[in-house]
């Protein structure tokens, strides 16, 4: 009997593995067949990462350091394993099986985790993990190649569960998960996330503070915050290589303030606003929460061949009809585009309305609170009297850009609500009456906002896009007769698809909120006999038939592929094959067939210039805003104009700052020979004067002045490295690269005087080692953003080697964390068991 009995309290929650499973390959069926998607954002990552992946596969050990991108950067926000840190083991298991699997398995089994802490029956946690896991914006990402991203949200759940079972008095065996799930976000390596997830958890926190006040329970709300802090503490320390490496370089990265006053820069530390702020979601745009398509969808949206778009171009040419509708940019909102909305889901909004009336105080005010923040700071320069306070008050906040991405919270909290109404709508007391009222409220609100959509489309806007009309001159090839048919036919015809689907998207809105209301009606204030089991399987699978199709629209079978397929995205060009057949070592780049700082394919082969990351180094920034744009625009046009090779010769003469980095190779067609620069300085050269710079913007003026090869120019607070120096030029003394690594440089060179040298690597103060004979040695910065040293005479070999403190000691602190957290948890569940078996025994 006692088997029976145990057999059934598993049973909900083998069964809820069982079923996620099913869901997430029925999803996902292409995953089963080998297939994989082809990631923009994984394309881009296998870009950046290649010369990091090599050297790890090679020699065993990270290089902390490449130069594939930018002309080198710290490898930390890239591609860094801290081995330090044991819970990465828990990490690999919990994302077992092919990478959207595994993510899309975790979302679930965190989602059913958090409502469990809630005190959700299992049976309707299994539904609503379904609610929270399949908001659409986690297949958005997921499509994107995000992964980083949607794997921290996927801890978000749980890490809130265990927070709040910490305060449902389950202290021990909170605390303890609260650790572990902290520490995997942290992991995950999205501190965006993780800093949402900290505007939630305060919330959270003083809702419990406040009713703690209220019932004298302040001692026991200390406590658990008290042993809260220590845990998260400890998981702080198990990520201790990872944090204190990124917190180093937050100072040097793009996230801090540049120096130079000729920039558009605002007095605070962090993003420029309009930088932060260009990817703002619209007022109105709020909508999509419940109404997909309430701003198009998305910029790749494909139509069949009754939209009115076909239409309107088959009139002009079938073919070009046939092609255009499988990628049109329906979109229309204030965002600069999107691959995808964020729609909660009709039944959730309908839900978390529902919520406000009847789910109780504890839980329903701090959930309003954030969930109306978020959504209003994700309207981001729409909304600028709260933005730029928060940008500017608030710690942290400033770091990071695209503030629609705090909408994470609102696919969180409102299901979360939405499935505490559900609990108390359907099995706890209730007043009937009560009931009744709050579901006409709710039902009204949501379903008549639908309703008010699907009647009247036009009170969305005028459904037109700024891009319709750039469209029509893309596709007209300068035909002016094509582009007025275009004029006249293409953009009415997006119109009328974008009103043809927000009707369609408000009418089947409409739809699931009439019929979650209804079942709730039926059950509870008609009293309708319906199996409870039943009734829970209901509106799982209503949540899943209202989020899979909308899912499916941004995340479906087209964006998979063979993995042979795959492979072929980084197959070498003629102008590859021609620079990896030639000599030399740490040779850079610039790429002029893709957008040189957008584009992180070039590194994939190369040492680029350009690449593609959002926290790149301040300086390089600088540079580029400053110096490199100009060049490069320069350059182009001079190419496009040139008439003979002693024109391109003129035009790479002028660059003066891609010479200093050692441009070797212009690629300007991939099919084709690149460009050979016979100005590149080297990896390394002597100069025999300098100038000192008084201010960031002297020292940048002052690169379009000196020659490069002769001069330095250096700034006020290293001048003492060469003030009262005298550098004789010697036409005999030579300098070389003779020896690469990523994380090792070495150089031999020979002078018959004390010389000045530059080398053509990126400036970064922390953790290069430099040796001179195996003797400790001095460098510094020159030209804004290289490395410059003086050197004594004779031949002498160089070695620059990066081994920075911040990892190699927090790898330590890292392991000891780790070690504590894992005891803890393991002390935690091992406490909960033995309670239970305590608990059992005396019933």
């Amino acid at each position: 009997m006692t088997k029976k009995k145990d057999f059934k309290a598993y049973l909900p929650y083998v069964l809820a593995i069982a079923l996620f499973l099913i869901a997430t390959y029925m999803y996902f069926p292409s995953l089963l067949e080998g297939k994989r998607i082809q990631q923009h954002d994984i394309l881009t990552f296998k870009g950046m990462s290649k010369e990091i992946v090599d050297y790890r596969e090679k020699t065993g050990e990270e290089p902390l350091w490449t130069n594939s991108m930018f002309g080198g950067m710290p490898a930390y926000l890239i591609s860094t394993k801290y081995k330090g840190n044991l819970i990465n083991g828990i990490n690999d298991f919990l994302q077992i099986g092919p990478a959207q699997g595994g993510y899309l398995l975790l979302l679930l089994i965190g989602s059913f985790i958090l409502l469990l802490a809630l005190g959700v029956n299992p049976w309707l946690s299994i539904a609503g993990a379904f609610a929270i896991a399949f908001s659409s914006y986690n297949f958005v990402i997921m499509a994107a190649g995000h992964n980083s991203k949607v794997v921290t949200i996927g801890y978000l759940a749980p890490l809130l569960g265990s927070i709040i079972l910490t305060f449902r008095g389950k202290r021990i065996l909170g605390t303890a998960l609260t650790g572990l799930f902290m520490s995997l976000q942290i992991l995950a390596g999205h501190p965006q996330i993780t800093y949402y997830t900290l505007i939630i958890v305060i919330f959270f926190g003083l809702s419990q503070l406040i009713f703690a006040l209220r019932e004298k329970q302040v001692r026991d709300f200390f406590i658990s915050v008290g042993m809260l802090v220590v845990i998260v503490g400890i998981a702080v320390l198990s990520n201790f290589s990872r944090l204190a490496t990124t917190m180093e370089y937050d100072d040097y990265s793009m996230r801090s303030k540049s120096e130079l006053t000729t920039l558009d820069n605002d007095d605070s530390e962090g993003l420029s606003i309009p930088y932060a702020t260009r990817w703002s979601y619209g007022i109105d745009e709020t909508m999509t929460l419940m109404i997909p398509g309430f701003k198009g969808g998305a910029n790749n949206v494909e139509l069949d061949r009754d939209s009115n778009t076909y239409e309107a171009l088959a009139r002009l040419d079938r073919n070009f009809a046939g092609q255009f509708i499988q990628h049109v940019n329906l979109y229309w909102g204030k965002q600069p585009g999107t691959m995808g909305p964020v729609y909660v889901g009709a039944i959730v909004v309908f839900l978390f309305v529902l919520g406000m009336f009847i789910v109780h105080n504890r839980y329903r005010w701090w959930i309003l609170a954030v969930t109306v923040l978020a959504v209003m700071l994700s309207w981001g320069k729409n909304f600028m009297g709260l933005t730029e306070f928060f940008m500017e008050y608030i710690p942290g906040y400033s770091k990071f850009r695209t503030v629609t991405m705090i909408l994470v919270i609102p696919q969180i909290t409102m299901p979360l609500l939405g499935i505490l109404a559900l609990k108390k709508a359907l099995f706890e007391e209730i007043d009937r009456q009560k009931l009744l009222h709050a579901l006409k409220w709710s039902a009204g609100i949501t379903g008549g906002l639908a309703l008010l959509f699907l009647l009247f489309p036009s009170l969305a806007g005028n459904f037109s896009s700024g891009y319709d009309m750039r469209l029509a001159q893309m596709y007209s090839n300068d035909n002016p007769q094509i582009r007025q048919f275009l004029v006249q036919n293409l953009v009415p015809a997006l119109e009328a698809d974008r009103e043809a689907m927000l009707r369609t998207d408000a009418f089947r809105s409409l739809v699931f909120i009439v019929l979650a209301a209804g079942l709730i009606y039926l059950y509870r204030i008609k009293g309708m006999k319906i199996n409870q089991y039943l009734l829970i399987a209901g509106f799982g699978l209503l949540f899943l038939v209202d989020m899979w199709p909308v899912n499916k629209r941004f995340l479906n079978e087209d964006y998979f592929k063979p993995e042979s397929e795959l492979k072929q995205a980084f197959t070498p060009s003629t102008a590859d094959q021609f620079i990896l057949q030639q000599p030399g070592v740490n040779k850079r780049v610039l790429n002029l067939s893709v957008s040189t700082f957008q584009d992180a394919s070039t590194s994939y082969f190369h040492h680029s210039i350009g690449g593609y990351h959002g926290a790149k180094m301040r300086r390089y920034q600088d540079l580029i805003e400053t110096r490199l744009d100009a060049e490069i625009s320069m350059l182009f046009d001079s190419l496009r104009a040139a008439q003979s090779q002693s024109d391109v010769a003129a035009a790479l003469k002028q660059a003066n700052v891609l010479n200093m980095l050692n441009t070797r190779y212009i690629i300007a067609n991939p099919r084709s020979q690149p460009i050979i620069n016979p100005f590149a300085a080297g990896n390394a050269w002597f100069v025999h004067d300098y100038r000192v710079a008084s201010d960031a913007d002297e020292e940048v003026q002052l690169l379009s002045e000196i020659d490069i090869r002769d001069e330095l120019t250096i700034d006020r607070r290293y001048a003492a490295h060469v003030e009262g120096k005298t550098f004789v030029p010697d036409t005999s003394a030579s300098i070389a690269l003779i020896d690469y690594t990523p994380k090792k440089l070495t150089y031999r060179y020979n002078a018959g005087s004390e010389q000045l040298a530059v080398f053509s690597e990126i400036y970064y103060e922390k953790g290069w080692q430099i040796t001179v004979d195996e003797k400790d040695a001095e460098h510094f910065r020159v030209n804004y953003t290289l490395r410059g040293m003086v050197l004594p005479e004779g031949e002498h070999q160089i070695v620059f080697e990066f081994r920075p403190k911040s990892y190699y000691m927090g790898e330590k602190v890292s392991l000891a964390g780790s070690i504590l957290l894992i005891l803890a948890v393991l002390g935690g569940i091992g406490y909960e068991v033995y309670t239970r078996r305590k608990r059992t025994i005396k019933g």
